[in-house]
């Protein structure tokens, strides 16, 4: 693989931000997040002739958006906790790679666009929600009334806290790891909640999400998949995030009862001979009714869930 760099700036946004604006403390949660780089690559068509065009929209596009999203161009302050916000801009790359067969993913040799950012400063919400916003003034030629208006105060929700951890780092993985894409669907995610909750002796007092019946089907068949390798079950532990947003100004008594529940529910107590995790992020699915599973697997895993007959039975797959 050979790869020519053709160009190298940074990009800041098109307008100062405000002298109020520009510092901004990270919070609890982010205290928590790992120190590292999330990658996203985008594959698109190869148009030689648009090239050059779509180059000079990307870097205005960027420019433009980082008006609402200004702590992506600022730097941040380990021994703050804090960003500042100082415009200091987003390093845009312009690579050319040979040597690389992608026609596998696309019909013919695509373009690419990486997108690196620091977990510290922005989890998997906030940059997919950066993403959309770009690529819809990308396409509009402007900030539009379609592009959502971010607002950053996360740290007055949870606040900083003096947490004097060690925390080891992230441990290194050793097997192949492949990702597969499991789609369930209405129908499916609706057949799969009958089935969970619609016994008199199922356990189930009440009526669960799509979330928790595909997360279920996941874990389960990640549970079979280490029995299978090992001869026995063992240990398994779950761990959830989820996002609160949208929810904490509205947030209910019986909501943080709910959350108490399910927290107990999902508790175990002996985690110390748990498998070897695999990754797992689910979303809405393209109809906005279904869930995608995008999975992080080890290779073996792949292949036991793929003969899994609930995988099955309720889900179609993509590589």
């Amino acid at each position: 693989m050979e790869v020519q760099l053709i160009s190298r700036k940074l990009i800041k946004p098109s307008v100062q931000t405000p002298p109020h604006l520009q510092n901004l403390n990270i919070s609890f949660l982010d205290q928590l997040a790992p120190s590292l780089y999330v990658a996203n690559i985008f594959y698109y068509p190869n148009h030689h002739h648009e090239i050059i065009k779509n180059i000079d929209r990307l870097e205005k596009s960027l420019s433009e958006i980082l008006t609402l999203f200004y702590p992506l161009a600022g730097r941040y302050i380990k021994d703050n906790l804090s960003v500042d916000c100082n415009d200091e801009g987003v390093e845009l790359l312009e690579a050319k790679v040979d040597g690389v067969d992608l026609t596998q993913i696309v019909q013919q040799d695509p373009n690419t666009i990486d997108l690196r950012n620091s977990h510290r400063i922005s989890d998997r919400i906030t940059i997919s929600t950066f993403i959309n916003a770009w690529a819809t003034t990308f396409r509009e030629g402007g900030i539009s009334d379609q592009v959502p208006r971010p607002r950053f105060y996360c740290s007055f929700l949870f606040p900083q806290r003096d947490l004097r951890l060690n925390l080891p780092p992230a441990p290194k993985v050793h097997s192949k790891i492949v990702t597969k894409v499991f789609v369930i669907n209405k129908e499916a995610t609706d057949k799969l909640k009958s089935k969970i909750s619609g016994g008199s002796d199922s356990g189930v007092k009440y009526q669960p999400s799509r979330l928790e019946v595909v997360t279920t089907l996941v874990w389960k068949a990640l549970i079979g998949s280490a029995k299978a390798q090992r001869g026995h079950l063992r240990a398994s532990s779950f761990l959830q995030i989820m996002t609160l947003r949208g929810k904490n100004n509205k947030l209910k008594l019986t909501d943080i009862v709910s959350l108490l529940r399910d927290a107990k529910r999902k508790a175990i107590s002996d985690c110390t001979n748990a498998i070897n995790s695999n990754d797992v992020f689910s979303m809405d699915n393209k109809s906005g009714d279904g869930i995608e599973a995008w999975m992080n697997l080890k290779e073996i895993d792949k292949l036991h869930l793929q003969q899994d007959p609930d995988i099955l039975a309720l889900t179609s797959s993509q590589e």
